[in-house]
């Protein structure tokens, strides 16, 4: 694999275990210590899941992969991944009552994206891999300004939405926006990776991603402020922001990211799917009451820093050995 697509894909995952860690800390009262710690934390982590889609359009865009193998191969490989998860999850939310546990709400619940919070990728990248063939026509057989207009109009489109969305409480008719934005981000990944971009550009996109950071960080204190509570309109993958950081971190990477990678980096990046996967489960452990009762350590009573930098390592870490230990079982690795 090219040398800065593993730095990235190891990075992304850090940057996804980040927004989940600090998640409980931007709920404590807005602009206390604790939620300043976690909106920086969390802004600058808003990146993670853009640079995920990216680099699989980057990847899968350009090999060379009939349609068939597509829908034959790559979907329901990832197809069973989505059903065995949403299974151990939906399991997993009865733990502590499994008498309770109903076949019927697992269904439910899966038609609706509503058994753990991650899963969304899952319906997310299963949705691009089916219309994947289409993409990758249209990037063969379109022009350099085809392709830009409809990067510029599906993001323009969804930062348009979110905002609205979030600011004035009302949405554009059906949600087509989202497949307009992801699909985007699917080929800018590939665009970005192919394109000879200029230095001025490049320092443009870097200069736009510092300010969509700052104005991801300060824009989410003033709205939450002003209503009281937490507002993500700034948080969101689709926002007027993150596509600017997005790309500034794509191309840093590619500029300075193809020095050789540590061994921990490699492992890092070849397992972050399973990472992904698995990571839930131990924020659960290591937040559930038990974890809290015999060590003293939660949002509340540690140190936002500590509690930070303590859950990034002990999370990463535990989740990577549980997808290693689940990799060397042979009919469960195919869902790592």
């Amino acid at each position: 694999m090219i040398l800065y697509a593993i730095k990235l894909r190891a990075v992304a995952i850090i940057g996804v275990l980040l927004i989940h860690i600090s998640a409980r800390l931007v709920r404590q009262e807005v602009g206390s210590f604790e939620w300043w710690i976690g909106n920086l934390v969390d802004s600058s982590s808003r990146w993670a899941v853009p640079l995920f889609i990216m680099l699989s359009g980057m990847l899968l865009l350009g090999k060379k992969e009939s349609q068939w193998d597509i829908i034959t191969n790559r979907i329901p490989r990832l197809f069973l991944a989505l059903l065995f998860w949403s299974f151990i999850y939906s399991l997993w939310a009865f733990r502590y009552d499994i008498g309770s546990y109903s076949f019927t709400e697992f269904a439910i619940n899966l038609y609706q994206n509503d058994i753990k919070y991650h899963l969304w990728y899952l319906y997310a990248i299963l949705g691009l891999y089916l219309v994947m063939p289409l993409f990758k026509t249209f990037i063969q057989q379109g022009k350099k300004t085809d392709i830009l207009y409809f990067l510029f109009l599906s993001f323009a489109i969804s930062a348009i939405s979110t905002t609205l969305s979030y600011l004035f409480k009302f949405q554009l008719a059906n949600g087509f926006e989202y497949f307009l934005g992801y699909g985007g981000y699917f080929i800018l990944g590939y665009y970005l990776a192919n394109t000879e971009v200029s230095r001025k550009t490049t320092n443009l996109f870097h200069l736009l991603g510092i300010a969509g950071l700052l104005l991801t960080i300060l824009g989410t204190w003033l709205v939450s402020a002003q209503e009281g509570s937490l507002n993500q309109v700034f948080y969101e993958y689709l926002s007027i922001t993150t596509p600017f950081v997005s790309i500034s971190l794509f191309l840093f990477m590619k500029d300075f990211g193809n020095k050789p990678n540590s061994n921990l980096t490699s492992m890092i990046a070849k397992y972050s799917f399973g990472i992904y996967l698995t990571h839930p489960m131990v924020l659960d452990v290591f937040r559930g009451k038990e974890f809290i009762q015999l060590t003293g350590i939660s949002h509340l009573t540690t140190h936002p820093i500590v509690y930070t930098a303590f859950m990034l390592i002990i999370v990463l870490f535990i989740s990577l050995l549980l997808t290693l230990i689940i990799s060397r079982i042979p009919v469960l690795r195919k869902f790592v």
